[in-house]
């Protein structure tokens, strides 16, 4: 038995036939043009947006990241014209001595110094002995050492 293939609508006169899709194409193209221009516009779009090597993402991080280093060079050149000032206008004695004392751990001939600490830098003592047991933290008989006065 042979089977009989029937292809619709090549008939121009059945409903379906290729008349009726001609007309009912003209308003599909339309249509189907406009969502395709539409999903075409939408694509563009979005590669603008996200994956366009200047997005708009990429420029909105680089805009933030810009204000940020702004920030931070006019924080730099208040700090730099402090440090000329005081530069031009030299170190005093007492700048001298205080810097000595309190970064160097500098003190005169002969003086003492007792080290003064609070509750919190006292648990920080105990963690740091606890954690290196080979290396006590210096003791308190260093610094009360008498030397001889350089000065005289």
């Amino acid at each position: 038995m042979r089977k009989k293939i029937v292809r619709q609508g090549l008939n121009p006169s059945e409903p379906g036939g290729p008349a009726s899709r001609a007309a009912l194409s003209a308003d599909a193209k339309r249509r189907l043009r406009k969502v395709l221009l539409w999903i075409l516009a939408g694509a563009v779009v979005v590669s603008f947006v996200f994956f366009d090597s200047h997005s708009l993402l990429k420029r909105m991080t680089w805009r933030s990241e810009y204000l940020d280093v702004r920030e931070e060079n006019e924080q730099l050149r208040t700090d730099i014209a402090e440090l000329e000032k005081e530069v031009s206008e030299g170190l005093s004695d007492e700048a001298v001595e205080k810097i000595a004392r309190e970064e160097y751990g500098m003190r005169r001939p002969g003086e003492t110094v007792y080290r003064v600490a609070t509750p919190d830098e006292d648990d920080e003592d105990d963690e740091d002995e606890e954690d290196d047991p080979e290396n006590p933290p210096e003791s308190e008989a260093r610094a009360t050492d008498e030397r001889p006065d350089e000065d005289e």
